[in-house]
């Protein structure tokens, strides 16, 4: 009744953290470079059509 106790180790386990860091750094960069790419898609039309409605200045 007095149960086995299991000892659980990590010795076999261990972090490779050169390869976590170069896996963190590529990812955000690629973020970076998402973000950067979605703020210029909004300001930059790249020859696209203007908009439809025309826009009043004297309202603006």
């Amino acid at each position: 009744m007095g149960g086995e106790t299991v000892d659980y180790s990590d010795k076999d386990f261990t972090y490779d953290y050169e390869v976590i860091r170069r896996g963190g750094l590529i990812f955000a960069a690629v973020l970076f470079c998402l973000g950067i790419a979605i703020i210029f898609s909004k300001r930059l039309t790249c020859g696209s059509k203007r908009a439809a409605k025309p826009v009043n200045l004297d309202e603006l």
